[in-house]
């Protein structure tokens, strides 16, 4: 049987002994060759700020020298490509929790890397609006924020950061587009769990960093000392070749 169906079946009926990402045999859940390829990516030149892949010899993207996100530092486990991309859409769109701590594995292995994330003081997750919960049943970052906060024993807010309105898709829109389609959508509800700290923002994936630039400039007005950003996925080289 192909690899990309074993790892299909590994991923719908996670019981199945093998590996979600590539289909192989392995006794854990992401076998040590897909952790390495991962851990390969992670190595190569990438932005400084955001994380998208740049050319050898670049500190920043175009995205981050035209415009400096407010974020300290944005990274992701993998690109959102193969198996990995197909594991969050399992998760997302098919509902399949189980998942959620498959995906934080590597995010967690991404924090030991980077000792920008050593200063974090407390955990939040990216929040969906109302009447997308309601749809899906559950917010995907909210699941992954709480095995990333479990992992690296930190506080998880789920509740201090809500999205009080429903925007319309962000798929296909520009970043400066993402970014109005986002103003006033986001409201922070307890400003006292966040004053003076270094807080860690959770999501599945990045792809411009207007939804975490965006959150970061209201989490800074309320009073936090910083934010960081985390996520299993990193499609910015995609949604640049769409622009």
């Amino acid at each position: 049987m192909h690899s990309w169906v074993e790892a299909l079946l590994n991923l719908l009926f996670p019981g199945r002994a093998g590996c979600r990402f590539c289909g192989g045999r392995s006794s854990k859940a992401i076998c040590r060759h897909c952790l390495n390829k991962l851990a390969d990516w992670a190595a190569k030149p990438r932005c400084s700020l955001c994380g998208t892949p740049v050319s050898k010899n670049a500190a920043v993207c175009l995205n981050c020298s035209h415009t400096r996100p407010p974020f300290e530092l944005a990274r992701a486990a993998g690109p959102y490509e193969g198996g990995l991309r197909e594991a969050i859409r399992c998760f997302k769109y098919r509902g399949i929790k189980s998942l959620a701590p498959v995906l934080a594995e590597p995010m967690l292995q991404v924090t030991c890397r980077h000792h920008e994330f050593l200063k974090a003081q407390a955990v939040l997750p990216v929040p969906i609006s109302p009447g997308r919960l309601k749809q899906r049943g559950f917010n995907q970052a909210e699941l992954l924020a709480q095995e990333i906060a479990r992992g690296l024993n930190l506080p998880l807010l789920p509740r201090t950061l809500v999205k009080s309105v429903d925007t319309p898709p962000q798929t296909g829109l520009t970043g400066e587009q993402r970014r109005k389609n986002l103003q006033g959508a986001f409201k922070v509800i307890a400003p006292g769990e966040i004053a003076g700290k270094t807080l860690l923002l959770v999501d599945d994936v990045f792809t411009s960093g207007s939804t975490a630039s965006v959150l970061t400039y209201l989490l800074l007005e309320q009073g936090a000392a910083d934010v960081l950003v985390l996520t299993a996925a990193n499609a910015g080289k995609a949604a640049a070749r769409k622009k």
